[in-house]
């Protein structure tokens, strides 16, 4: 009976998680990280059985020139946004290109969707294998309202970077983060502190937070 109500409200569960890609993507989380990873495992696990469920009850075959825009949406992704972030929106999009590309387009078309695809595989093996992302600071506004994420971004050989994000903080349960800073490595390691309510100290530069 559970199996039936599954198979034919897949539309539903398909739509749900469509949304919360959306969210994600547009930076809004639990402020708990307990509760954001618990998230993303039922995220991904639902994602994955989805797709099984569609694979197994319709004849989806999509055209490799979709796929060429999808893999590159993906690497856009996957470019301005932390990997471990967006892991878990990526992951099960791994599945789509092989179990619904259609054997009948045009050879360039499948060569450039491949081609794609391989690109997006090594990025996000390079990315999770090589990059390191590490929250080292954490300061809540004056009101409570609001927090700063330091974060330190370790690229290997390659270098790295610092990102600051001011952080909304909703019903005390969610945020939404935007990003205000993003500097050389190894800022942010010494000084960071809310000057006033719309003012911001890291290390030796102030940023008005209003004007970002």
């Amino acid at each position: 009976m559970l199996k039936k109500l599954i198979y034919e409200k897949i539309w539903i569960l398909g739509i749900v998680l469509l949304i919360c890609s959306v969210f994600t993507l547009n930076s809004f989380y639990f402020i708990s990280n307990g509760l954001q990873n618990i998230y993303y495992g039922i995220h991904v696990i639902l994602s994955v059985i989805t797709i099984l469920i569609i694979r197994k009850n319709y004849s989806l075959k999509i055209h490799h020139g979709f796929f060429i825009l999808f893999n590159l949406l993906l690497i856009y992704i996957l470019y301005v946004t932390f990997i471990p972030v967006t892991l878990f929106v990526i992951f099960p999009s791994l599945l789509i290109f092989p179990f619904f590309c259609s054997q009948k387009s045009h050879g360039i078309f499948k060569f450039l969707s491949n081609f794609s695809y391989i690109l997006l595989l090594i990025i996000l093996f390079v990315g999770l294998i090589f990059t390191d992302v590490t929250l080292i600071k954490l300061v809540n506004s004056p009101n409570n309202k609001q927090m700063i994420e330091v974060y330190s971004i370790n690229n290997g050989a390659v270098g790295g970077s610092t990102r600051v994000y001011l952080a909304e903080k909703y019903c005390y349960l969610f945020k939404k983060n935007r990003l205000i800073y993003s500097g050389h490595y190894g800022e942010g390691n010494d000084i960071v502190k809310w000057i006033d309510s719309n003012h911001v100290q890291i290390d030796s530069k102030t940023i008005n937070i209003t004007s970002r």
